[in-house]
């Protein structure tokens, strides 16, 4: 079921922002001291802070009386629920206990000074809805009081045609009243942007408690003008496997669509039996693939296992542009032959993540290069240049009187035009791409397309924990690195990224990301959950023998400082006019493990290096016998030394 809120009222004042919290198995039949002695403690607190002084005074309850004046209700007349409890403990100094879970949800609100309602999902057939009364509703004899009739376009809390509390945020009705049977509840607790500190407060309170006095866990989310649902209570097998791709779906994004937007394009695509439309424009400047890059690589294969399909789009027309995102000059534009050559190699690493099979290339030339000048016109007609100035990039060079070619404005236009062209269902893209994917949800809408989700993938840190992954920083993990390699640099990144490395890098299922996140905070070694994810990255690259085989070398270098089976052989020659140790330098060069013999002599001479497990300071007292001796350059590379 789901906890929806019609846009009417979502939008209210500077927008709604209501706490959700569910509980299951709670045991409301029996008397409960801790809940009784909670709410009556809280009403004594406020009966002596109030010392005879209006409730009309408290600041906070205005919020709620603007509100409900904005859906006409007179607030005099029918004050809000917290309200009508603050004024009775004002007059009286007291509040009746009216049982466990009830008691627990007064507390909150008095405590807070915000509405908290209770409500028994047992007694839920259909969705709950904070929405305006219908004709249906007020046909219905149960929502009707003597002398006060309910009446078409009252916001009222409802399932189905079923009242739940009148004037919205007034009067609990019948069917809203928890009994002694109940045992699965619902407490939303409304509230509004300028107070959501307080409600966000209110939300953890009421969780925390309901662990420590009922010993359950309870669901906690947040309704926003922008996410006005919350899914709670049971699921079909269809409703579980579209919460599940959206679980998938979002697994470390940064920012996207809402996800009732999410969830609606999803239910329409699995009704009309087609996949997804995943679009992903490639800028055919930089060829070169880490795993930085694969981010939004590794969330296209994600989606492309759940049946959808990649729309790969590469920027030949806009790459003569150059996307203008983040530069403060104008960016030089390549050649057509550029283009070609950097994206030929492009797809060739990328094919390594994504499924070919399940993935459509297209060049944005197919469809850009055929437009008239007619077209043109029309496209560019579509945005204002106050919206073009609203990119930070625009604006700052504009501000600054730095050159701003108008053929520049062209790129977003252009970007967002493609999502027209192939018909695009979601858009990927850095979160420094934001203005320019949106600016394809707005275009769609005037070619009378549904407009694309969004999903904005963060930038990774590099293995130092610090800057961005580049490959001139050497902070990188290639993804065509021999694969002891990227098991040792992933076991290089900070404790703090593990679970960002998870999120990220893997297409490990949140469900197991959350487990592992659980184990951290209870303690677990950090190294024996990194030591997963570097097999984890390690066999998306290279395959499991691989990544087998490199964790046993690095357990054998790392824990037990042992020469791994397969480290590298240096061969050297009986020749007096070259002493072993400068032949051992030579040999490391060349087989680039060092960049020059002054570089692998420092290693040598700061005491790094080991031979046959003796340290050795001065390359010219080395000297090979016979057999294989050992060299340990310093912490982790092997090699044996053998002469021919």
């Amino acid at each position: 079921m789901f906890f929806r809120v019609d846009k009417k009222i979502a939008n209210i004042g500077d927008g709604i922002y209501t706490g959700v919290v569910v509980a299951y198995g709670l045991n409301n039949k029996t008397v409960c001291p801790q809940t009784t002695e909670l709410l009556q403690n809280e009403v004594n607190c406020v009966y002596e802070s109030l010392n005879g002084q209006s409730v009309k005074s408290i600041e906070t309850l205005n919020i709620y009386r603007n509100a409900m004046k904005n859906l006409g209700i007179n607030p005099s007349k029918f004050p809000c629920s917290v309200e009508a409890i603050l004024t009775r403990i004002s007059k009286k100094g007291e509040f009746p206990s009216l049982g466990p879970v009830v008691d627990l949800g007064n507390y909150i609100s008095v405590k807070y000074r915000v509405p908290v309602g209770v409500h028994d999902i047992d007694t839920m057939t259909e969705d709950l809805y904070i929405r305006l009364a219908t004709l249906d509703d007020c046909k219905s004899d149960e929502n009707q009081y003597e002398g006060d009739k309910l009446v078409e376009g009252e916001p009222v809390y409802a399932t189905g045609t079923s009242v739940r509390t009148r004037r919205w945020l007034w009067r609990q009705m019948p069917a809203g009243r928890i009994g002694e049977e109940s045992t699965n509840f619902i407490f939303p607790i409304d509230g509004f942007n300028s107070i959501k500190e307080t409600i966000d407060a209110a939300c953890n309170e009421l969780v925390a408690l309901l662990k420590v006095i009922f010993g359950v866990n309870a669901e906690f989310g947040i309704l926003t003008s922008e996410e006005a649902e919350f899914r709670f209570g049971a699921m079909t097998k269809e409703e579980k496997y579209i919460e599940d791709q959206i679980a998938i779906m979002l697994k470390g994004v940064a920012q996207h669509t809402a996800v009732p937007q999410i969830r609606e394009k999803l239910n329409n695509a699995r009704q009309a039996n087609r996949p997804l439309r995943i679009k992903l424009g490639l800028d055919p400047s930089a060829p070169d693939i880490h795993i930085g890059h694969s981010v939004v690589l590794r969330k296209i294969r994600q989606l492309q296992d759940m049946g959808h399909t990649a729309i790969i789009i590469i920027g030949d027309y806009t790459g003569m542009i150059g996307d203008p995102t983040g530069k403060s000059k104008t960016r030089k534009q390549l050649s057509r032959e550029d283009v070609e050559r950097n994206a030929n190699t492009y797809m060739e690493q990328i094919f390594k993540i994504i499924d070919r099979s399940k993935t459509e290339v297209y060049y944005n030339s197919d469809w850009l290069s055929k437009m008239t000048f007619g077209d043109v016109i029309e496209l560019a007609a579509k945005c204002t240049v106050a919206r073009m100035l609203e990119r930070d990039d625009f604006n700052n060079r504009y501000t600054n009187h730095l050159p701003l070619s108008v053929h520049e404005f062209f790129y977003p236009l252009m970007q967002a035009y493609d999502s027209v062209a192939v018909k695009a269902d979601i858009e990927l893209g850095g979160t420094d791409q934001t203005f320019n994917i949106l600016m394809g949800r707005n275009i769609q809408k005037d070619y009378g397309q549904d407009p694309q989700l969004t999903l904005f993938m963060p930038l990774l840190e590099g293995i130092d924990g610090v800057e961005k992954m580049s490959k001139s920083l050497g902070n990188y993990i290639g993804i065509s690195e021999p694969a002891e390699v990227i098991f040792e640099k992933v076991m290089k990144i900070p404790d703090g990224l593990i679970i960002k490395y998870y999120n990220l890098c893997t297409d490990v299922h949140p469900n197991k990301v959350a487990y592992l996140q659980e184990a951290l905070d209870n303690g677990t070694n950090p190294r024996d959950i990194k030591m997963l994810l570097a097999h984890e990255i390690t066999e998306l690259y290279a395959g499991k023998e691989c990544a087998d085989q490199a964790e046993e070398r690095f357990k054998a270098v790392y824990q037990h400082n042992q020469m791994p089976e397969n480290a590298p052989v240096l061969t050297i020659s009986t020749n007096e006019e070259y002493p072993d140790g400068e032949q051992i330098i030579a040999a490391l060069v060349q087989g680039g493990y060092y960049k020059s013999k002054g570089e692998a002599r420092r290693v040598f001479v700061q005491g790094g290096a080991q031979l046959n497990g003796e340290r050795i300071i001065d390359t010219k007292t080395i000297e090979i016998k016979t057999g294989i001796a050992e060299l340990k350059m310093g912490k982790s590379k092997f090699f044996k030394i053998i002469r021919q």
